[in-house]
């Protein structure tokens, strides 16, 4: 496996960051974990008003809701015509810590989205499951295609994971396996060797729309 090169940078509600790893025909993109909302903070709504742009722009530490995933997403492209089979996927627990109990939440706002290969990562079983996603059609349900996956320079595929029943504070990587001229590799995901973090809701932290932002509280430090 070759070396991997980092770009980085900003867009909207999180960072975008793009890890070129594998063999050197494959190229694989990759963000943030990205969600609607909502965020943690690790401070109180009044010391986030003193840099409120700078607070939209992050959007904190991503939240999985039923209504709203937390979701990472990975395109992978190949840079000849000759196909890798990306055979899976897996996620490893770098850090799992109680849910904080001081901060605040902040909800966001959320844009459109397009098709993708979906997969429900399930934090709540053990090891971390990764699944093709169920999704609701009009005579029933339908389950969408697992691995594996060809990629090439004129055929790359997009994955999206939707991460879900998250109970704890957790870091995590998500490393894609592949087979490229017959020879058996994988492709780790880590943000930059920071990991992946993602939280459940708090229970005993504040929680603020994000107008909240612009606007005095009565609450204090």
């Amino acid at each position: 496996m070759s070396g991997a090169g980092v770009v980085v940078w900003q867009s909207g509600w999180g960072w975008f960051q793009e890890e070129i790893a594998g063999p050197p025909e494959l190229k694989v993109y990759a963000t943030d974990a990205l969600g609607c909302r909502p965020g943690y903070f690790g401070e109180s709504i009044s010391s986030l008003q003193k840099h409120a742009d700078e607070v939209g722009a992050k959007g904190g530490v991503r939240i999985p809701t039923a209504d709203d995933p937390v979701t990472i997403h990975a395109t992978l492209q190949g840079e000849s015509g000759q196909a890798i089979v990306v055979t899976g996927a897996e996620v490893t627990v770098l850090s799992s810590e109680p849910l904080p109990k001081t901060g605040s939440v902040i909800d966001g706002e959320c844009g459109g989205g397009i098709d993708e290969r979906t997969f429900d990562v399930d934090f709540s079983q053990s090891p971390v499951t990764v699944e093709p996603q169920i999704r609701s059609v009009a005579n029933g349900t339908t389950m969408g295609r697992n691995f594996p996956f060809k990629v090439s320079s004129g055929d790359p595929e997009q994955f999206t994971f939707d991460l879900k029943n998250v109970s704890r504070d957790v870091s995590f990587a998500i490393t894609l396996k592949w087979v490229s001229n017959g020879e058996p590799g994988s492709t780790r995901l880590d943000n930059g060797g920071r990991g992946y973090r993602v939280m459940g809701l708090p229970t005993k932290v504040p929680r603020y729309p994000l107008g909240a932002l612009h606007k005095e509280t009565d609450n204090k430090d």
